[in-house]
């Protein structure tokens, strides 16, 4: 029996140190970060396909139902975990002790969440005078639950830079959750196939969390210990409760005052502009945090670290973005059908903001792998009152005007923001705005190239062979304007280095 407890202790203990990993950072976070990227690609691949057909098979109605849950319902979930699994990431002192206390209280929280969902079906019946909301809030009570027991053990994963058993755990549970649903939406099922999806990506997250990673609790009571991490935890999961207000406002508002059908297409505008973005921006978070809070002691290598992962984040997303933004017609009739056309315009405005968010929001990571919990926080406060001014008064002109005053609040503040988010750590406002410029006019240059091309008249009678087309265009101007400036030349063979790096 002895021996038995030995080897339960010793299985355990492995997932805490993390002091071996300091001289593996750059092999770590290049090779977990871009296998990562890599394998989001089956993801993405799936969530395209699965996006197609879906819209075929179901109405806006049905979207914007389930947005007007997952609005409140999403917000309820976001206290599974307080801030926990930033502190088991960022922190050099956890134990077995610590890491039992902080699961069973998140699985305490999270019972009680599956329970204040329940209470929420009702109001929410009430709210928009739909039955049907009623229906589908309470079954993301389960959701609850499943969520909330997977946050430990993907934050060791996360501790020990264990990406490469993340991203198969992320793709298994986005196939074995979408292709259910596509099934249940050929069969009729409405709006409660878009439901299934969010509840099949729990379960299976979950039970693939506890197959791939070891660790289990021991039953500890929650008490005193776990101050500190309560209290780091409490400026991230305040920021995320105030963060996600602000971001769903938008939700709210569409579905109170222009009902089912425009939010429908409002969010699915916005999930499709967002999806190949999440793909690049999620796996790039989750190598950075951790590589960086092990880094926070040697402000050089941090600020080098901080350069080259934003060099990074930018040379992709900011073409993917433009790229979609000029070929936004032909994309979303291509990928939702003709029904959806009247999402086009509000794609493309979305698409503003869009450009600045992925890299913007490496502010976040800055102050939690410095462990700025609390300024972390106050800037959450700052930026959920401008983004809530600028909805309230962009609803007053629309869907378009709601999109536009998001943008402008989001340009405005960017400046300011950096100052006080990169204050006292080893990263410079002026570093942020030279590492991004390249990639910046880069993908303007092209961006204006695929319009020119596509507003002279020299196109495809089928929107495939125009999207194709734009995307050789697109490709050859974006990777041109870099092989001809010397200077980007080299920052682009950077890029193709770290490439090869992966197969070594």
């Amino acid at each position: 029996m002895k021996s038995t407890n030995s080897n339960f202790s010793l299985e355990n203990e492995k997932w805490f140190e993390r002091g071996y990993l300091l001289d593996q950072i750059k092999e770590k976070s290049i090779k977990g970060g871009l296998r990562t990227i890599l394998a989001q690609l089956f993801s993405f691949t799936v969530n395209i396909l699965t996006t197609i057909f879906l819209a075929r098979l179901l109405l806006p109605e049905d979207y914007g139902l389930v947005a007007m849950v997952t609005a409140f319902t999403g917000f309820v979930l976001i206290f599974k975990d307080l801030g926990i699994s930033q502190a088991i990431i960022t922190k050099d002192n956890i134990d077995q002790n610590i890491a039992s206390q902080l699961f069973w209280l998140n699985f305490f929280i999270c019972i009680g969440l599956a329970i204040l969902i329940l209470a929420l079906a009702p109001f929410l019946t009430w709210f928009y005078d739909e039955p049907k909301v009623g229906r589908i809030t309470t079954s993301y009570a389960l959701v609850a639950i499943f969520s909330g027991l997977s946050v430990q053990h993907q934050a060791l994963l996360s501790r020990q830079m264990l990406f490469k058993q993340i991203s198969h755990i992320t793709m298994l549970a986005a196939f074995f959750s979408l292709v259910p649903s596509l099934i249940l939406a050929y069969l009729g099922a409405g709006y409660w196939a878009l439901v299934a999806i969010n509840f099949l990506n729990a379960f299976i997250t979950f039970f693939l969390l506890w197959y791939k990673c070891s660790w289990r609790p021991s039953f500890k009571m929650p008490n005193k210990d776990i101050k500190e991490y309560l209290l780091f935890g409490a400026g991230v999961s305040g920021f995320n409760v105030i963060n996600y207000f602000s971001r769903n406002l938008d939700n709210i508002i569409i579905g109170k005052y222009l009902g089912s059908t425009p939010l429908g297409l409002y969010s699915k505008a916005y999930q499709l502009l967002m999806l190949p973005i999440t793909q690049l921006r999620d796996p790039l978070n989750s190598v950075g945090i951790p590589a960086m809070s092990s880094l926070r002691n040697q402000k050089e290598r941090y600020a080098q670290y901080y350069d080259k992962f934003l060099f990074i984040m930018s040379f992709f997303s900011m073409p993917i973005t433009l790229f979609l933004t000029v070929n936004a017609n032909d994309l979303i009739i291509l990928a939702l059908g003709e029904q959806w056309v009247e999402a086009v315009v509000i794609f493309q405005l979305l698409s503003i903001t869009a450009f600045i968010q992925p890299i913007a929001s490496t502010r976040g990571m800055v102050m939690i792998s410095c462990g700025l919990s609390t300024r972390y926080f106050f800037w959450g406060l700052i930026n959920a009152i401008a983004v809530t001014i600028s909805f309230f008064v962009g609803i007053q002109f629309g869907l378009n005007g709601l999109a536009i005053a998001y943008a402008i609040v989001n340009y405005i503040i960017l400046v300011p923001s950096l100052s006080y988010c990169f204050k006292n750590t080893p990263v410079s406002v002026k570093s942020f705005f030279k590492t991004i410029y390249p990639p910046v006019i880069a993908s303007l240059l092209a961006a204006g190239i695929n319009h020119l091309y596509l507003s002279s008249g020299v196109t495809f009678d089928y929107r495939l062979l125009n999207l194709i087309s734009s995307t050789i265009i697109f490709l050859v101007s974006y990777l041109g304007v870099w092989m001809a400036i010397p200077s980007m030349r080299i920052k682009a063979l950077n890029i193709i280095n770290i490439v090869r790096s992966i197969k070594k």
